[in-house]
């Protein structure tokens, strides 16, 4: 739990500098660097050459729609929901077909979060009177390792894969007035200025190793812990997943036979989508905004 509140504090604090073009972020009061001793997790290697991603960044387009997060070509698509959680803590999940079911809202692939709950547009990342929303920007624990289990099938190399992570999880992007051992996850001044992945809006490090170990970012030790990677894929291009830092949910995009296994996951709240599908509360056409801020079961 402590490392997803951080985590909302870092992703609000870096929407900030990228919502404000050419906005300079102060340094932190009497900051001083963080101890980093290793520049990538347990078990995977820092890429300061990022060619391999260039497959990726030139797909990329600066749209409201999946080509912002994904690469386009791949024959089908599919949206994994983020759960919500019930109470204070993250141990009761609740999908988002339930939280329709309690608001008379719509499901459907393109619903979105406040929509679904009845919750203010105008608050950022607003919390449901019955509990909290869904973890924005990265992937629950659980639902990782479902993924992982399920996309391992449809690659011949499980073994060597890329994994992209947003350089805002930094020091350099605290604001005055934070301690930075507190909150920072990494020091990205200790990487090379070059060595990053360019996306609209987004710069990320690379990082490369077996599937497996993409729980070292979730769950492993500091200073990488408890942000999953925004976009990863194998070196085979077999398949590859997207997780915005300011969505409530992860895309995938393969084959129809693994797109088909992600959907047909029991453990995975999932629905198929298009490349050309919008990403932002914009594209919940059906579900109304609730004026009145609603969102009670």
């Amino acid at each position: 739990m402590k490392a997803f509140v951080l985590s909302r504090i870092q992703k609000a604090l870096g929407m900030i500098s990228h919502t404000i073009p050419g906005m300079a972020i102060p340094p932190t009061r009497n900051a001083t660097p963080i101890g980093q001793t290793k520049l990538a997790p347990d078990g995977m290697e820092f890429c300061e050459d990022v060619s391999d991603a260039m497959w990726v960044q030139e797909s990329l387009s600066d749209f409201a729609t999946l080509r912002s997060l994904l690469p386009s070509g791949f024959p089908a698509y599919a949206r994994v929901f983020h759960p919500a959680y019930l109470g204070d803590g993250e141990d009761q999940p609740v999908r988002w077909s339930t939280v329709a079911s309690w608001t008379g809202r719509t499901v459907h692939p393109l619903m979105q979060f406040e929509r679904v709950a009845g919750l203010s547009e105008k608050e950022l990342y607003p919390d449901p009177p019955w509990g909290s929303h869904p973890q924005e920007g990265s992937i629950p624990e659980s639902e990782c390792r479902t993924l992982v289990e399920v996309l391992r099938g449809f690659t011949s190399t499980p073994g060597n894969c890329f994994f992209c992570l947003w350089d805002g999880y930094s020091f350099s992007y605290l604001r005055e007035g934070y301690s930075n051992q507190a909150f920072a996850d990494f020091d990205s001044r200790r990487y090379k200025a070059d060595s990053r992945v360019r996306a609209p809006g987004r710069d990320y490090l690379l990082f490369r190793g077996p599937l497996d170990k993409i729980m070292a970012f979730l769950a492993g030790d500091e200073p990488f812990f408890g942000n999953s990677p925004n976009i990863w894929w194998p070196e085979d291009r077999a398949w590859c997943v997207a997780t915005d830092i300011d969505l409530f949910d992860t895309y995938v995009g393969g084959s129809p036979e693994c797109i088909e296994a992600v959907l047909g996951s029991p453990d995975l709240e999932a629905l198929p989508t298009t490349i050309d599908a919008r990403v932002d509360i914009g594209g919940d056409t059906i579900n109304a905004p609730d004026k009145r801020g609603g969102g009670s079961q």
